[in-house]
């Protein structure tokens, strides 16, 4: 299979990353930008990604779509693609890789929905971030029939093939993420109560003595959370389902999903990755984060 056009959807803050990577190495990248924000179109231009205006252009220009989007998102997606292939008068050209951050059943959810349209489907998953100028790739994780093609976007991309089912990809995603963007979701609530009551130098203190590793673990990470917290919520309710249909309870992430729909509602969940002022370092964010529940309570 040929991957000389792969499409971004939707060119955010890892998409046009991705976008710009692949560019930047000779592969035509597109996207439709109808009905996108103004930040989305500022990434797509900055990133060279260009705008082909209509889903059913996607569909038969591109080799491949990456929908990277809020897992929220990712099924009102598929459903669009497929409404799009229902008009075409020729099967689909792309092969639809999902990206997101779903749950396995929710991945094997959106292949049957995309290939009643006629839409080849893969499971995919990202780990790690962005792969701004000067970083290196993050793992991009795919199973599904002929998965195997992708591999030849190394080493512009670190793609790496997972055997078994659609849902391999996933799961393999959500599992991760529960000991990273789960952690932290355990630490906001550790570290604001802490505040809230009174000793959170005390807490900081001891998290130091016997807790370092992972204190400096999260003060590297929590920072650089708040923007993308509006994402994390979708992200934790698929976690959830995950888990629920292990057989292993959902409230855990059901909770966590709440406390980064808290962190969306403040004054530092409204700010965009590329401009931030609040909450740069653990303390400013703890402090802010604290003030923001007293002032809700009041």
């Amino acid at each position: 299979m040929a991957l000389d056009c792969i499409a971004i959807m939707t060119p955010g803050d890892m998409g046009h990353a991705i976008g710009r990577r692949l560019a930047e190495n000779g592969i035509r990248v597109v996207t439709n930008l109808e009905g996108r924000s103004a930040r989305s179109r500022t990434l797509a231009e900055k990133a060279g990604i260009e705008d082909l205006g209509s889903d059913t252009r996607l569909l038969k220009t591109c080799d491949a779509i990456f929908s990277i989007m809020p897992p929220d998102q990712a099924g009102g997606f598929v459903d669009r693609m497929a409404k799009a292939a229902y008009g075409l008068a020729e099967a689909p050209r792309a092969v639809l890789v999902d990206l997101n951050a779903i749950a396995p059943s929710t991945a094997r959810a959106l292949r049957d929905r995309a290939e009643a349209a006629g839409i080849r489907f893969l499971d995919g998953g990202i780990i790690g971030g962005p792969p701004y100028p000067g970083r290196p790739s993050p793992r991009l994780y795919v199973n599904g029939p002929r998965a195997e093609a992708f591999e030849a976007l190394r080493p512009v991309l670190d793609i790496r093939v997972v055997a078994g089912e659609v849902g391999a990809a996933s799961a393999l995603k959500m599992c991760f993420a529960t000991l990273t963007k789960g952690v932290q979701a355990l630490a906001i609530q550790s570290f604001v109560t802490a505040e809230l009551e009174g000793v959170g130098p005390e807490f900081r203190a001891e998290m130091e003595s016997v807790q370092a590793n992972l204190l400096r673990s999260l003060s590297n990470s929590l920072p650089g959370m708040p923007p993308k917290a509006y994402r994390w919520v979708g992200e934790m309710e698929e976690i959830a389902k995950t888990y629920g249909d292990a057989g292993l309870g959902s409230k855990t992430f059901e909770g966590a999903a709440d406390i980064y729909r808290f962190v969306e509602s403040t004054p530092l969940g409204k700010e965009v990755v590329e401009n931030r002022t609040m909450g740069t370092d653990l303390e400013d964010l703890v402090t802010r984060l604290a003030e923001a529940l007293r002032a809700g309570r009041t």
